[in-house]
């Protein structure tokens, strides 16, 4: 809770405060805030992280103090919570919750899913705590759930609504008999006796107020906090047909007035609708839920020696686990022994199960095919990959995209409208069209206020970012906020950073130039190719220099041999210096070898062509004469080509980035058909150049490393952190893919721009929907039993609309 206290001058709070690193932090931020004017005292403490002001709050606001911690290069803590919610009906009833939170002090972002029906709050836990945002959410009328009874709520209340559908027609089918006896078929006896209409009486208040109970509870909470939704317009129209028959029943009932069948026909309808609303609706996060069903509730570990079986909830970091063919891995880990192939398709959509061997990374939920392996837990519970996977999910299936929250604002005045709408349709009606004929003008009145559907308006945006952003996550890409989802559609130019990007961010042999040798005339190397490798392998064996190490490699690959040499010299900066077999053997520049007196005039055109080529160049000399020279390049990975390919399709610009000189840019950029490459720059310089673009016009996307590139990625409308591996929590960046692969870069723009088409469809015939039939309720052309089947079946096509991205695929994954 805040320590803080009020008086009419004086208000004293305290701030938690991050990235202080030292004691003259805490006294920097001191100095600062007590200069604040309106600041009485301030007192920061770099033990406790906390600063504690007190101040006028006619003179200061907490906002101006935040503000200015954060100016001076500090941060206030703030923590994040997910709580799952009992009882939103529609988006109306999320203002209501953003608005109420948000007026509490301390709580700076609130975000209402109506989908998932889920909220998130963004607080100082120094000033409020976690007990109050959930007694609020409480008070007005919501319940909280934990996070087992969550797990179940989707099935448990798709079973309440089920007895509410099966018990509403029970009682509803006698009552649309008799009704449709007294209308139709008067002439049949019994159809009008008062002993039919009590029993038709009778039937319709069970439906009225047991089956609609949860209709009047809803509109009573809402109508408390002065707002209304979808409870107050089905409550309105059905007991203003149930009490004006009601009137006409008793003491003697009057055919032609009474439409207790309207009112429990319509009950029941919305009910239906809403039974298959929640159905299909929590199968648009099945592919979130299904990532957690997969993770195995037990694991079998190496304990003092012995084999132990144990709930995964028993496991602790180092803990050593037996995973036998056909088992789940039972959390993220390193295999320590064995060797075998596993199938991850479950986090990355591959279906082609990946080798592991020793030092290998393996995620908890996976499945091993074929050997046994012994791997060693490196991280449990929600630290694990899939936990942060779900965790970031849900956050971001919160943070709504801004054509959600626009769609939201209009429904928080849609309900009011709509009964404005009503009751002047009443008067229109039984003051023109049917003057003094009161259920000649209930009928259009009531039928207005049955068939308008928030729910279509307030399920368009949720239902379809969760499944863009669940269909995203089965193949490695993460959306961390729905912003970023609607982002991907306006994105026309992707800048990528070069090495490690584009490129495989280490340097290969591409090249191998035998000089005075004849070679021979089949693809790849030939012999005399071969011996210059061999002899710069053999210099180079003891190295650690990166291109030691691609000369090794390379040689490995060619099955070369590769001697040990008798002495062994590096020369910094120019290379090395090696005996083999009596005979001096260099490797390194041209200057190391003009140093020692060799004529390297023969390798000047080789030399000069491999470096207009972008090339890294080396030349070995043996025994004091010229023998070849070594062309090394970070070679474009196989995938760039393709995935450039296909941004070009999609109409999106491609430019490159790199603190690489010209010459080596431009090769790389020759070799992808990449024509804007920017050199030379250097890392701090990315974000000004991204935001240069944006200066232009251009709605920027950057791919690169979430960790090195993370300013520019923070700069982009949209930042895609590529190759983020396990760590994909701290990540910046607004999408996270997991793997190391380019073509997920399309995988997320393919995936944003079909959800937001998706957005757009059902936003378009949810308010196509309102605008044709609204007006026809008005005009008399719809009864209430056929405008509740039209709000009902509104809602189940908005949600079906969005299920249908389920079986959407990528280009790339097709």
């Amino acid at each position: 809770m805040a320590q803080a206290y009020d008086s009419s001058t004086q208000k004293r709070i305290v701030l938690k405060i991050g990235g202080m690193h030292c004691a003259g932090c805490a006294v920097s931020i001191q100095k600062y805030v007590s200069g604040l004017n309106g600041v009485t005292t301030a007192n920061v403490s770099y033990a406790s992280t906390r600063a504690t002001v007190e101040f006028n709050p006619n003179e200061v606001t907490l906002g101006s103090i935040e503000k200015a911690i954060e100016e001076v290069g500090y941060r206030i803590v703030y923590e994040n919570v997910s709580l799952r919610v009992r009882g939103l009906s529609d988006a109306s009833d999320g203002n209501l919750i953003e608005r109420q939170l948000k007026n509490l002090e301390g709580v700076k972002e609130v975000l209402v899913n109506f989908g998932t029906q889920s909220v998130l709050a963004e607080y100082n836990p120094a000033l409020i705590s976690l007990v109050d945002l959930r007694t609020t959410v409480s008070k007005l009328g919501f319940e909280i759930l934990s996070e087992e009874l969550a797990a179940g709520e989707e099935a448990l209340e798709s079973q309440k609504l089920k007895r509410l559908v099966v018990l509403g027609a029970i009682f509803t089918t006698p009552v649309m008999i008799w009704g449709m006896l007294a209308h139709f078929f008067p002439w049949i006896p019994l159809a009008l006796t008062p002993a039919s209409a009590i029993m038709t009486f009778v039937a319709a208040t069970v439906v009225q107020f047991i089956v609609g109970s949860r209709f009047y509870v809803g509109a009573w909470k809402t109508a408390k906090m002065k707002s209304a939704n979808m409870d107050t317009l089905v409550v309105l129209g059905t007991s203003a047909a149930y009490f004006y028959s009601l009137a006409n029943t008793f003491p003697w009932p009057e055919w032609g007035s009474i439409y207790y069948d309207a009112a429990a026909v319509v009950i029941t309808l919305v009910l239906t609708g809403k039974y298959l609303e929640n159905k299909a609706k929590g199968k648009t996060t099945a592919s979130i839920r299904k990532l957690l069903e997969l993770q195995p509730k037990r694991a079998r570990l190496f304990r003092s020696g012995e084999e132990v079986e144990v709930p995964v909830e028993a496991m602790t970091a180092g803990d050593l686990i037996l995973v036998r063919p056909g088992e789940k891995i039972a959390t993220d880990g390193m295999v320590e022994d064995g060797y075998s192939a596993v199938d991850e398709s479950m986090i990355s959509g591959e279906s082609i199960p990946l080798e592991k061997k020793p030092g290998d990374e393996v995620f908890g939920g996976t499945v091993n095919r074929e050997g046994v392996l012994k791997v060693k837990a490196t991280k449990i519970g929600s630290d694990t990959f899939i936990s942060q996977v779900v965790r970031l999910v849900e956050e971001a299936m919160g943070r709504k995209p801004p054509i959600q929250r626009l769609v939201d604002k209009f429904a928080g005045y849609f309900a009011f409208i709509v009964i404005a709408i009503s009751v002047v349709t009443f008067l229109v009606w039984f003051f023109g069209f049917s003057p003094g004929q009161t259920a000649r003008a209930l009928i259009p009145a009531v039928a207005v206020l049955v068939v308008a559907c928030p729910c279509s308006l307030g399920l368009a945006t949720p239902t379809a970012v969760s499944t863009g952003m669940g269909k995203g996550a089965q193949y490695g890409v993460i959306f961390k906020s729905g912003e970023a989802l609607e982002r991907t559609k306006k994105v026309d130019m992707i800048v990528f950073d070069k090495t490690g990007t584009l490129t495989q961010g280490r340097p290969d042999v591409t090249d191998i130039v035998a000089l005075n040798q004849k070679t021979c005339d089949q693809p790849g190397f030939g012999e005399a190719e071969k011996t210059v490798l061999k002899l710069a392998a053999v210099a180079e064996r003891n190295s650690e220099h990166p291109l030691a190490r691609s000369l090794m490699k390379k040689a490995s690959e060619l099955a070369i041999v590769v001697d040990e040499a008798s002495s062994f010299k590096a020369v910094p900066g120019r290379g090395v210096k090696a005996v083999y077999k009596g005979k001096d053997l260099l490797v390194g520049s041209v200057r190391l070898l003009k140093e020692k007196g060799i004529d390297v005039s023969l390798a000047d055109e080789e030399i000069s062509r491999l470096q207009e080529e972008g090339q890294t160049t080396v030349i070995v000399a043996y025994g004091k004469k010229l023998i070849g020279v070594v062309g090394f390049m970070d070679t474009p990975k196989t995938d760039a080509e393709k995935t450039l390919s296909s941004l070009e399709r999609m109409g999106i610009e491609v430019l490159m980035l790199t603190g690489d000189n010209e010459r080596t840019a431009n090769a790389v950029a020759k070799i992808l058909h990449i024509d804007w490459v920017l050199a030379n720059v250097l890392p701090g310089e990315k974000a000004a150049k991204v935001k240069q673009l944006q200066d232009e016009g251009k709605v920027v996307a950057m791919v690169g490393d979430g960790v090195n590139d993370a300013p520019a990625l923070t700069q982009a409308d949209v930042g895609f952190a590529i190759g983020s591996g396990t760590d994909i929590a701290i990540e910046a960046g607004s999408v996270v893919l997991v793997r190391d692969d380019l073509q997920d870069v399309v995988v997320a723009l393919e995936t944003g721009r079909k959800t937001m088409s998706k957005i757009r469809q059902n936003l378009f015939w949810a308010f196509v929907y309102n605008i044709l039939l609204i007006p026809s309720a008005a005009a008399g052309l719809l009864f209430p039993t056929t405008a509740a089947l039209a709000m009902a079946l509104s809602s189940v096509s908005v949600t079906s609309s969005s299920l249908l991205m389920r079986r959407w695929k990528p280009s790339g994954k097709a």
